[in-house]
């Protein structure tokens, strides 16, 4: 807690040269400006520790715990800022406020949870150099991972908020903010698979950890494609429907699109990733990140001033689509050298094009028999190609043959 209140110093000392040289404003004053910057860094730091008790929570092997209190914590931030800005003040601090407060909370919720069920209990905190002698080489790879992903992840908002007008910096946000939803409906992968992976390559079973890798990249394909490519194909309709704003949706649509796009390829490394990590490879990331970022910025620069906000969104997807076309087949040679073609032809392609068809079909169907869209209409379009993936692929089709039979003998 104490780094995180340095690093939140940092950003106060910060604040005003960012508002007054850094932000492009037309309608917002500097004070104002600064305020959201200060409560920008409060949510970055209060939000840093609650990672060190999602570790504790994985240790513990409490990940349904910590997946409910995750959901109930982004829940209350979500419908709560809205309920804030409708009825107490509709106003850019009271959303940072809320973000903050919510942020604290959720921190010292994780914290009481871990603390209570390890048993801490008047123990003082020692710095132990035994123990990093067994794992520093391991936790600095980590840490690098960590440093290049958040500056490979967040540079390009930076870029943008120098280069463009706010307005348009916010229909960026707004478009990258809705394309991480697919990163958000597949986070709980990571605590279901990381650690048995881990735990099959310290038994060294082989043959185990192939059928999980398989399993695992064949479930993050059947998620995240249909969810990515309705993102895609009816970007302008939910726009609309969430915002009822014509400017905001013509402006953020397109952005929205092609995030979504770079986000789709970004979430198949995942599995991978967890590979690497579970044989203690941290190179490999780290290597990958870097390199990534030294394309990724003169690209940013070049492409944001060229093209605006779609420039910028365009380099997250040609970053991504490098990632897919270089680092996993390079991680198959390396690793699983005869699994790459039963990954891109099961695991990848099928899932794809099922996705690809039925959204394309039912935009289709929307654009023959409903010259505009409403609530019902997308719910109905939602739910038929939810229900038409379900029973044409044959890993879901069979988990809910399962459960019906399972509810059935109840």
């Amino acid at each position: 807690m104490v780094n995180c209140c340095n690093c939140w110093l940092v950003n106060i000392i910060l604040s005003h040269p960012i508002a007054a040289h850094w932000v492009k404003a037309k309608d917002l004053s500097i004070d104002k400006i600064q305020h959201c910057v200060m409560l920008m860094g409060a949510v970055f730091a209060f939000q840093f520790p609650s990672s060190v008790y999602e570790g504790a929570f994985t240790g513990l092997q409490k990940q349904a715990v910590s997946a409910i209190i995750n959901f109930c914590f982004t829940t209350l931030k979500a419908v709560g800022v809205l309920i804030v800005l409708k009825y107490i003040s509709p106003d850019i601090e009271s959303y940072f406020i809320w973000q903050a407060v919510v942020t604290l909370l959720f921190t010292f919720a994780m914290r009481w949870y871990v603390r209570k069920n390890i048993g801490v209990k008047n123990v003082r905190a020692t710095f132990s150099t035994q123990q990093l002698k067994t794992i520093w080489r391991f936790a600095a790879g980590m840490a690098g991972i960590s440093l290049v992903t958040f500056f490979l992840v967040q540079i390009d908002k930076i870029v943008v908020s120098k280069m463009l007008l706010l307005e348009y910096v916010g229909y960026y946000n707004l478009a990258f903010l809705l394309a991480s939803g697919i990163n958000a409906i597949i986070s709980p992968m990571q605590s279901i698979v990381y650690p048995k992976l881990t735990q099959l390559v310290a038994t060294n079973n082989m043959e185990g950890l192939v059928t999980l890798y398989h399993k695992a990249c064949k479930w993050i394909s059947i998620i995240v494609f249909p969810v990515g490519f309705t993102l895609i194909f009816f970007a302008k309709e939910i726009l609309f429907l969430w915002t009822k704003n014509t400017t905001l949706t013509n402006e953020t649509a397109p952005i929205l699109q092609v995030c979504a796009a770079g986000t789709i390829c970004n979430c198949l490394m995942w599995i991978p990733h967890f590979v690497l990590l579970a044989k203690g490879n941290t190179k490999f990331g780290l290597y990958q990140n870097t390199i990534a970022s030294i394309v990724l910025v003169p690209l940013l620069f070049w492409w944001t001033s060229k093209y605006g906000a779609l420039g910028a969104s365009f380099v997250w997807l040609a970053v991504n689509v490098g990632i897919v076309l270089i680092s996993i087949p390079l991680f198959h040679h390396l690793y699983l050298k005869k699994e790459i073609w039963n990954w891109f032809k099961n695991d990848v392609f099928i899932p794809l094009l099922v996705a690809v068809i039925l959204v394309f079909g039912a935009r289709y169907f929307q654009q023959q028999f409903f010259n505009s869209l409403n609530v019902f209409t997308i719910v109905f379009l939602l739910m038929a190609i939810s229900i038409l993936y379900v029973l044409i692929i044959p890993e879901t089709k069979a988990y809910l043959t399962k459960l019906f039979f399972l509810i059935k003998r109840k």
